[in-house]
């Protein structure tokens, strides 16, 4: 019997203690409810570390005349438009072999000088090539229908770069060869939070002859975003076909900030007269390389 009550005892005090154990945890928990999973411990730093694209800003832009060329009858939006938004035509890593992963020498017969790559960044530099995209083909429907993507593009075998950056990292309009007129060098023919189209020519299409440069995977300055989505009102004249007297557009001078990288990685394509180029073209967009180890071989 007196066997019995010890046992009963030990068995009272043991559930005492085991439930004053679980009050002081409960009382960690209350005091830090992370505690309640050890994975919140490695996933919160992730997190702390990301980057929020912003949403005011202390710059100002201005608009500039735009000339019409594209003949689309009604007038595609430009966010349908896939020579204007690159987000929408997509592209893919090329996978594939027979082509190099560094920059390579087409030569170059131009003698104004095309947009820079390098000077995208501040200081200029040649950032490491983190891939090497396809751009896809589009299968365009009648306006203003945007149509289908096909696939991607096979000959050059690379028409986007992405290009290692630093999340919050000022991008500014590539320095070229190149004036608009009023100072400027470039209008913005598409942009969206994250994307958009600098056009080297004041024709709003990226077919007519001149380079288009896209930068993807950005958060676009707010302000630039807020006046573009002004002057590309649905209603605007930028929507009335014909208009051979133009419309407004945002426009850029060389150097100019545009926005900041989203994250580790922006993706940069480049268009001359309608046709996606090799980004990877030294004697072109590289040709100022500061920072780059490579040899800049031939294509072949």
């Amino acid at each position: 019997m007196n066997r019995v009550r010890l046992f009963v005892g030990l068995l009272v005090l043991l559930l005492v203690g085991l439930l004053a154990v679980s009050l002081i945890d409960m009382e960690d928990v209350s005091a830090d409810p992370l505690a309640l999973t050890p994975t919140a411990y490695v996933y919160l730093p992730l997190v702390s570390r990301g980057y929020t694209c912003p949403t005011e800003s202390s710059r100002q832009y201005e608009s500039g005349w735009a000339a019409q060329y594209d003949a689309d009858d009604p007038v595609r939006p430009a966010a349908a438009h896939a020579d204007k938004n690159l987000a929408l035509r997509g592209y893919a890593p090329n996978t594939g072999g027979g082509f190099r992963r560094e920059l390579v020498d087409y030569g170059s017969d131009d003698d104004t000088r095309p947009p820079q790559i390098a000077t995208l960044f501040e200081p200029h530099r040649v950032p490491e090539l983190t891939e090497f995209y396809q751009v896809h083909h589009w299968n365009w429907a009648p306006s203003p229908e945007p149509g289908t993507r096909g696939d991607p593009i096979g000959n050059p075998p690379v028409t986007a770069l992405g290009l290692s950056t630093t999340p919050g990292e000022a991008l500014h309009v590539p320095v070229s060869g190149y004036d608009i007129g009023g100072g400027m060098e470039v209008l913005v023919l598409f942009a969206d939070e994250d994307t958009i189209a600098l056009r080297y020519t004041r024709e709003d299409s990226s077919g007519s002859p001149g380079y288009t440069i896209h930068v993807d995977n950005i958060c676009v300055d707010p302000n630039l975003l807020a006046l573009y989505n002004q002057l590309d009102d649905p209603n605007g004249p930028r929507y009335v076909y014909p208009n051979p007297d133009g419309y407004l557009l945002p426009n850029l001078p060389a150097g100019k900030v545009f926005g900041t990288a989203r994250v580790e990685e922006v993706v940069v394509a480049i268009v001359d007269t309608g046709v996606f180029m090799d980004t990877r073209s030294c004697n072109e967009w590289w040709q100022e390389r500061p920072g780059y180890k490579g040899s800049c071989p031939p294509h072949w």
